[in-house]
């Protein structure tokens, strides 16, 4: 069992949550630093190379290696900080996870302002930074939403499905049933949610462009957004040493369409990653992506 199937185990997850119970914020912290550290010396493992290319797809071509190891550093670095915080936050009750998170103001004036048009709303993120602390809070704030998943959670990805969907969230894993639900929500005027980031299989054939280079990353959340004429909003957490975990949004967007299908799905899905691009470039060390990207790399 290599890292990965660890941390996102049952007992993995269970582990991490004892830790943000009884450890202190500077005592988890302190493990977390310790325990990515050894993880970043690792250079053979899956893990390691999986975030080097990703940050190489990121840097891009001028890069160096020593660049891209401590890039890969402060990836892992960032990784254990949010997952030490993450559990801690979530051991100390709703109250703690409402606060953990720091919404701006325009968060909900730009989602209001897109469900008063009464078509539904396509929210989309990426994962940056503590991605599951803003969805926890935002699930306790009581606005409805539909979370469209890459997969049926399992091991520790079913105990955070377990916490997600408390209230009023509810997170599907993406399939026939999952879209059907979703397109009947939209046209109710309800709100969607789904990632940019998370890469498909390659038989899924559609590649889109991202830092400049061909990647297989979703587009059906512009696919929804054609078929019920819902706008689209991007919404994302980062970490700031000032502030803590912020969540900022972009003012929605309407779809840009021309009748050519193909060619509308690959531009607006561009149109909402060269958003998702600039944020991941200003802190791309908060990018927590551990499944490669490209595939050329």
């Amino acid at each position: 069992m290599n890292f990965q199937q660890f941390a996102t185990s049952e007992f993995g997850t269970r582990l991490w949550m004892a830790v943000g119970r009884w450890l202190p914020p500077w005592a988890g912290h302190a493990l977390a630093r310790g325990i990515t550290g050894i993880l970043s010396r690792r250079r053979d493992s899956a893990l390691y190379r999986t975030l080097y290319a990703n940050q190489a797809g990121v840097l891009g071509p001028a890069a160096s290696p020593e660049q891209l190891h401590a890039a890969v550093r402060a990836v892992l670095r960032h990784a254990g900080f949010v997952s030490y915080d993450l559990m801690h936050v979530v051991s100390q009750g709703e109250d703690a996870i409402r606060d953990g998170v720091i919404w701006e103001p325009e968060v909900w004036e730009n989602m209001k302002a897109a469900l008063a048009l009464g078509r539904g709303l396509v929210i989309t993120s990426c994962h940056l930074s503590n991605f599951n602390v803003a969805l926890l809070s935002f699930a306790l704030r009581g606005v409805p939403i539909q979370v469209l998943s890459s997969a049926a959670p399992a091991g520790g990805f079913q105990l955070m499905f377990e916490l997600r969907s408390r209230g009023v969230l509810v997170e599907t894993p993406i399939d026939g049933a999952a879209l059907r639900q979703a397109i009947q929500r939209l046209r109710r005027g309800g709100a969607v949610a789904t990632a940019l980031d998370w890469p498909l299989a390659v038989s899924n054939g559609e590649t889109v462009p991202f830092f400049g280079r061909p990647a297989h990353l979703p587009t059906g959340h512009i696919r929804l957004a054609m078929q019920t004429g819902a706008p689209l909003l991007f919404l994302a957490c980062r970490w700031s040493p000032d502030r803590g975990y912020v969540v900022r949004a972009t003012p929605y967007l309407e779809l840009e369409l021309t009748g050519d299908r193909a060619f509308d799905v690959r531009h607006n899905a561009g149109r909402l990653l060269a958003i998702c691009e600039q944020w991941i470039a200003e802190a791309p060390e908060q990018w927590l992506m551990y499944y490669p990207v490209w595939e050329d790399r």
